[in-house]
């Protein structure tokens, strides 16, 4: 018997027909639809044994988010596979269309609508706390410097390196009184479902982890504002709900800068060094490091 079968008959729904393999995405998982007739009713996520402990921890930090009100994938069930030696999660289909296909296609203020109700999604998301209290100051730092120093080892150079490091070495100290929460951490539209209701759901939790909740933000000149500006407007503002401390820009600008090691480093892994290049070098020429304001796509859009 396969696996999925076997899977699905521990599942004890016998309205489940059949299943379809999904192959689009960047998750380490094999993912199937499990279908009801015609119509998805779950989506079945399959891991190697070895990551088991962290896929656990995920399935109950999702539960979390549901009983904070966040629309994402309700877990329904988390087992293993001895014989295959495997981990697995059930969750609930959400029906719709990825973010980064129904957005485009809407009007500016449609986009901009969807972004805030994006930006509502993540603060419900940054509710969750860690357990036990960490040295996140500490271990950000020694991640950048790890990163940094990788860079150096590859030969690896970008714009304006050399005044991107002084910048982050001088700024490093805001983080010392960070609030410490959970991170989706790879919050874009291709990570959001666009329901037919116009509601907008979060998925793919796999990469999460803990920290300044403002970090989330980077990935808006990496991957959200190629999709949308207006969605990318609307995530900040519903996100503070119109009211954006003067805090933020300082830290975001930071939280931009920091990843641009770590960014260099995924271009030479997976092949793309030149596109990347050619972002780092946008971002930075439309980023205020110099006076710590918001970006020129918020500004200007």
């Amino acid at each position: 018997m396969s696996l999925v079968q076997n899977i699905v008959d521990e599942l004890f729904d016998p309205s489940i027909t059949h299943c379809e393999e999904l192959t689009h995405g960047f998750s380490g998982a094999k993912k199937y639809v499990l279908y009801a007739g015609n119509v998805p009713k779950y989506v079945l996520k399959v891991y190697g044994m070895g990551r088991a402990e962290r896929r656990k921890e995920e399935f109950e930090l999702l539960q979390r988010h549901v009983d904070n009100q966040v629309t994402c994938p309700k877990p329904v069930k988390f087992g293993s596979n001895e014989e295959h030696q495997v981990c697995y999660m059930i969750l609930a289909y959400l029906d719709g269309t990825g973010g980064d296909k129904a957005i485009p296609g809407r009007s500016a203020e449609e986009q901009y609508l969807l972004g805030v109700l994006a930006g509502k999604e993540l603060r419900k998301i940054h509710l969750v706390s860690p357990s036990v209290p960490f040295d996140w100051y500490g271990k950000r730092k020694e991640k950048y410097r790890r990163k940094r120093e990788e860079c150096r080892k590859a030969g690896l150079t970008f714009y304006r390196q050399e005044l991107i490091e002084p910048y982050i070495e001088d700024h490093f100290h805001m983080l010392k009184e960070s609030s410490v929460s959970f991170q989706h951490d790879d919050f874009h539209p291709q990570n959001m479902i666009v329901n037919n209701d116009g509601a907008v759901s979060i998925i793919d939790f796999d990469s999460f982890d803990w920290g300044d909740p403002w970090e989330e933000f980077f990935k808006l000149p990496k991957y959200t504002i190629q999709v949308s500006i207006s969605f990318a407007r609307g995530q900040i503002n519903g996100y503070f709900n119109g009211i954006i401390p003067e805090t933020f820009w300082p830290k975001y600008n930071l939280f931009v800068a920091l990843n641009q090691h770590a960014s260099q480093l995924g271009g030479l892994a997976y092949g793309n060094l030149a596109y990347v290049q050619e972002r780092t070098r946008y971002i930075i020429d439309t980023h205020d490091f110099r006076h710590n304001g918001a970006p020129a796509w918020f500004v200007n859009e």
